[in-house]
């Protein structure tokens, strides 16, 4: 399955397998919807689609979660499978994932 980026709303959904090849269009799409979105508009990000947890994931994550802030986006992530939540938590940003 290729990766993708569909935004509707406030709610991004990503799916499929997101790797080094595809991060950067993946990243690029996320960006682009964050920027769309109002100032204090509560944004989610649904991962449940996505098949493969990996680090390159997790630092998309972790950008998003960082120009959200930039943006003054409250994010949250919803759908977050339990392999990239226990890779998040070896890292140390599980918090991120969870907060609700």
């Amino acid at each position: 399955m290729n990766a993708s980026a569909q935004p509707a709303g406030d709610c991004l959904t990503l799916a499929g397998r997101i790797h080094a090849g595809n991060v950067l269009e993946i990243k690029r799409r996320g960006e682009s919807w964050l920027a769309s979105l109002s100032s204090g508009t509560n944004a989610r990000v649904d991962l449940a689609a996505t098949s493969t947890a990996s680090s390159v994931l997790l630092s998309l994550l972790l950008c998003l979660h960082r120009e959200a802030a930039r943006r003054q986006v409250p994010l949250t992530f919803t759908g977050v499978p339990d392999d990239l939540l226990g890779l998040s938590r070896l890292n140390g940003v599980s918090r991120w994932l969870t907060a609700s």
